[in-house]
């Protein structure tokens, strides 16, 4: 068992993204490409109501419920699994220069719960930054926590949709949206992120879904990927519910 750092962590949920809209609810079939629209969303349900809500797992228990390879594509590879303890202090973006935001963001840096996480390539053969993966980290709280979890994530967003952010060479902006995806799980949004000026940034879109079904926070994110970031969460939702939860 290995706990990670918090670097990779933060390069993938830096990934994390944006303004995607609803559709008619899917199989949880991947569409092409990143496309923003003409493709059903897909769905998953959640437990609330069946599961008691104060249950939590161990890093094992969650790593065993994270997604077979296959559930990425024919021939991807499943990158190391790490287990630790989650926190916030890393991902999703520079949140420190937003005052706005600070209430939020320190409320969920004190939050805590076992964890565990892989990147999985749906190219074997891919290895650079740019390649397209997958990433999924599954945190195990009771319920109440989890659902409080993804209110304050709606917050920051809300609260700092545009953020500046100093660098080496030029001040850059990150664009913060979030969306509410009523049939993932027991509760979901679909969060982006834009980052523009500089050289290195040209303002695309970032994808991540942040979900809970029950206690267990499911956080997924393939990049500028929409499509595949949504069918990938749905499809981690659904063996969360199986294989933690025995939902049918």
């Amino acid at each position: 068992m290995r706990v990670r750092g918090a670097g990779c962590a933060a390069v993938l949920l830096m990934l994390v993204a944006g303004c995607g809209g609803t559709g008619d609810s899917g199989s949880g079939q991947r569409g092409e490409g990143g496309s923003e629209g003409g493709s059903r969303q897909p769905s998953a349900s959640g437990v609330d109501g069946t599961a008691d809500p104060a249950k939590v797992f161990t890093g094992a228990e969650l790593g065993a419920a994270l997604l077979p390879p296959e559930a990425v594509g024919k021939g991807a590879k499943a990158l190391e699994l790490y287990l630790g303890l989650f926190d916030q202090h890393s991902g999703g973006g520079d949140w420190s220069a937003c005052a706005a935001g600070r209430d939020a963001r320190g409320e969920l840096w004190r939050m805590r719960g076992a964890s565990a996480d892989r990147t999985f390539r749906p190219d074997p053969a891919a290895t650079g930054e740019d390649d397209p993966f997958v990433y999924e980290r599954l945190v195990s709280m009771p319920a109440a926590r989890a659902g409080r979890y993804l209110e304050l994530r709606r917050e920051l967003h809300e609260a700092c949709g545009r953020v500046t952010v100093d660098t080496d060479g030029a001040p850059v902006e990150e664009h913060h949206e979030v969306r509410p995806l009523p049939d993932l799980g027991d509760e979901a949004v679909l969060e982006t992120t834009r980052t523009t000026g500089g050289d290195e940034y040209d303002g695309s879109a970032h994808f991540q879904v942040e979900l809970r079904v029950g206690g267990v926070l499911v956080i997924v994110g393939a990049g500028t990927d929409r499509d595949l970031t949504l069918s990938s969460a749905a499809e981690a939702a659904q063996r969360v519910g199986k294989d933690l939860y025995g939902a049918s």
